[in-house]
């Protein structure tokens, strides 16, 4: 299942930088907004230095979790998996913005989510939807995400609360939308493709059964345009599904697990 947050989630940081506080030099106000445009342009080492700067100008004021926050989003975008984590938490424990303290366990909570450690990925999305009103970004993607994890262990009516949640309080959200694709899905299939032509589906079904693989072909609609998508087998337990995406990738590489109805 392909889920990346990060990079798609567009993070308003100037929104967030220090409105004028005369604790903070007009120097450091520069690099703070340095760091926010370089992250914007995807120049991650100059945003990475100037949050640095920042921070050793400043190491314990409030304002520093935004340097940290925006150097962790960095750091994790350039494969610095960890440094990226430790900056997220040192965030945590400088801001007492209800917004950011939601937005580090967001990404606290993604990185857990990566690395298949669903309880702990769980209570960041929690403590982010405590930070802030549910009506507020970013509960929108952590009850999304809080919905995914329970899909992952299987619990998929309590898993349509949380996304029936999110398509209620969030109609425009692109997590409102994901939520609609996901909701009242009870098992997994891997999908080897989702293809415009019937005769070339047909094709891939017909030859993934010949090697020894349920595949089967279904119809669906996807931004206005009809697809016929190939899945492999339906599982109520995910990793049922992962055994069977390695036998799929050998055949066809870019296979992936999803949520069926």
């Amino acid at each position: 299942m392909r889920i990346s947050i990060i990079g798609v989630v567009v993070v308003s940081v100037l929104s967030m930088i220090i409105g004028c506080n005369p604790k903070i030099s007009a120097e450091g106000r520069r690099y703070l907004q340095a760091a926010d445009k370089a992250f914007r342009r995807h120049d991650d080492p100059s945003a990475i230095e100037a949050c640095t700067r920042f921070i050793k100008m400043y190491p314990h004021a409030e304002q520093t979790g935004e340097a940290y926050y925006i150097r962790g989003l960095a750091r994790i975008r350039l494969g610095k998996t960890l440094q990226g984590k430790e900056d997220f938490i040192k965030a945590l424990e400088l801001t007492k913005r209800k917004d950011l303290i939601a937005l580090a366990h967001c990404r606290l909570g993604e990185l857990a989510y990566r690395a298949n450690q669903m309880d702990e990925a769980m209570t960041h999305y929690k403590s982010a939807l405590k930070a802030i009103p549910q009506g507020a970004s970013p509960a929108d993607e952590a009850m999304y995400m809080l919905g995914c994890i329970l899909q992952r262990k299987s619990k998929w009516a309590e898993a349509d609360v949380y996304f029936n949640r999110v398509i209620y309080l969030f109609g425009d959200s692109p997590f409102a939308k994901r939520a609609s694709q996901r909701v009242h899905a009870r098992g997994w299939a891997v999908q080897a493709g989702a293809l415009s032509r019937i005769e070339t589906a047909r094709f891939l079904e017909r030859k993934l059964r010949q090697k020894g693989l349920p595949a089967r072909m279904d119809v669906d609609l996807k931004d206005g345009k009809l697809l016929y998508v190939v899945y492999i087998g339906s599982y109520k337990f995910y990793n049922k599904a992962q055994r069977e995406l390695h036998r799929v990738r050998r055949i066809v590489s870019d296979a992936f697990i999803t949520p069926v109805r």
